[in-house]
C-alpha cells in the first residue's frame, strides 16, 4: 500500500501525464488553427521543444524514481537517505514546471488571441 501510494505521489503530482495525453491534440489544432506562415512554423517549433522537454523530463523522473524506490525497499534505508531523493523529485517537476510556463508565455507571444482560444480552449 505504501508503494502504490508513493508510485501515485511520484506520478501523479506534477500533472505531467495528462499534458501528454493532450500533445497531439494541441499539435492538430495548431496546424489547423494557426495561420500557415514562418509564425507558424514559429508556434510548431516551440511546441516541439516543450514536447520534448516533456520527454526528457519523464526520463529523468523514471530514472530518479526508479532509484528512489531501491531506496525505499532497501531493509536499512533511513529518512536521512529517503529524504535527498523526494527533494531531487520535487526539484525536477518544479524545474519542468517552470519551463513548461516558460514554452507557455512563448507560445502565447506568437499566437493571437483567437488562435489561442481556438487551439486551447477554455474548459468548461
Amino acid at each position: 500500500m505504501l508503494m502504490a501510494l508513493l508510485a501515485l505521489y511520484i506520478f501523479g503530482s506534477s500533472g505531467t501525464l495528462p499534458l501528454i495525453a493532450d500533445f497531439n491534440h494541441a499539435k492538430a489544432a495548431i496546424k489547423a488553427d494557426v495561420a500557415d506562415g514562418p509564425r507558424k512554423a514559429d508556434v510548431l517549433a516551440v511546441f516541439d521543444r516543450a514536447e520534448r522537454s516533456t520527454q526528457d523530463a519523464l526520463k529523468e523522473r523514471k530514472k530518479t524514481t526508479q532509484e528512489l524506490l531501491g531506496l525505499v525497499h532497501t531493509y536499512d534505508a533511513e529518512a536521512g537517505d529517503i529524504q535527498p531523493m523526494l527533494r531531487q523529485l520535487r526539484a525536477e517537476t518544479a524545474a519542468y514546471q517552470e519551463q513548461m510556463i516558460r514554452y507557455r508565455f512563448e507560445l502565447k507571444g506568437r499566437m493571437s488571441r483567437e488562435e489561442w482560444a481556438r487551439v486551447f480552449p477554455a474548459a468548461r
